[in-house]
C-alpha cells in the first residue's frame, strides 16, 4: 500500500524507489543511488 504510493512519487528532491522485497519478517528497499555522499552528513553538517 504505502510502499506502491512511494514507488509513484517524482520530485527533483527525491531519490526514487526502484523496487522493494518482502520475506518472512524482512523488509528492503531499494533506492536509486545517490550522488555526493551519504544523506546522514548531508542533514548534521
Amino acid at each position: 500500500a504505502e510502499v506502491n504510493y512511494l514507488g509513484q512519487l517524482s520530485h527533483p528532491n527525491l531519490v526514487k524507489l526502484i523496487g522493494y522485497c518482502l520475506e518472512d519478517d524482512q523488509r528492503l528497499l531499494v533506492y536509486e543511488f545517490m550522488l555526493r555522499g551519504c544523506l546522514e552528513n548531508h542533514l548534521f553538517r
